[in-house]
């Protein structure tokens, strides 16, 4: 009986570590820009809507390189789902419907970054995630796509998120071309707080082994 009892809390151990690991995946890319036909001051604008009405979802954006250009002033921060800076890493998340975050920087000959994003769906009108890039009175946002004024946009949907996931529009009126996404090097891994509730878990099952 002992034995049989081992072999069920393994058993369930695995199956749980499994399904955390899983459920908290997150996707990596890498996004560059090229823009080299750009000058002066610009905004660079990342922003995330909650569209299934689930706190569930965040990007994390860092690695920027600006191409010889370099981030100014200070980030505006919209929403509590937004914080970071341009100079070091970026997050925005779907704590709010809305959460935006917006800096300046000097243009440089491209833009790059590194993007990781969660991919968790509760059904509904996916979250969605945005780059854009503005001039400094927002009045006009760079991208062929009118309706969102959008160089990047992603949608959320649960399934396994690719580089074709993107939707990806350039700005003839700037002449810059589409953003490239391809795969990133980096090795996925799992959000803080399901790492947290796998460690509790597995500290759980160990207390019932040790008790058996």
């Amino acid at each position: 009986m002992r034995i049989n009892r081992i072999l069920q809390i393994i058993a369930f151990a695995f199956c749980l570590t499994t399904l955390l690991v899983t459920k908290a995946s997150a996707d990596s890319f890498d996004v560059s820009l090229n823009t080299s036909s750009l000058t002066g001051t610009q905004v660079l604008v990342f922003g995330y809507t909650d569209g299934d009405g689930v706190a569930n979802n965040s990007a994390t954006i860092g690695n920027f390189n600006f191409g010889g250009g370099a981030p100014q002033g200070s980030p505006t921060l919209i929403g509590s789902g937004a914080s970071g800076s341009l100079s070091s890493s970026v997050v925005v998340n779907d704590q709010d419907f809305s959460s935006l975050f917006y800096q300046s920087f000097n243009v440089g000959s491209s833009l790059s970054f590194l993007l990781n994003v969660t991919d968790n769906f509760a059904g509904g009108t996916p979250d969605a995630f945005a780059m854009s890039i503005c001039n400094t009175t927002f009045t006009t946002c760079y991208s062929d796509d009118t309706s969102t004024g959008s160089l990047l946009v992603l949608n959320v949907t649960g399934t396994p998120l690719t580089p074709s996931s993107f939707i990806l529009n350039g700005a003839s009126d700037q002449n810059l071309p589409a953003p490239v996404v391809t795969v990133a090097t980096t090795t996925n891994v799992p959000e803080p707080s399901e790492s947290l509730l796998l460690g509790a878990s597995l500290a759980f099952l160990a207390l019932l082994f040790g008790f058996r």
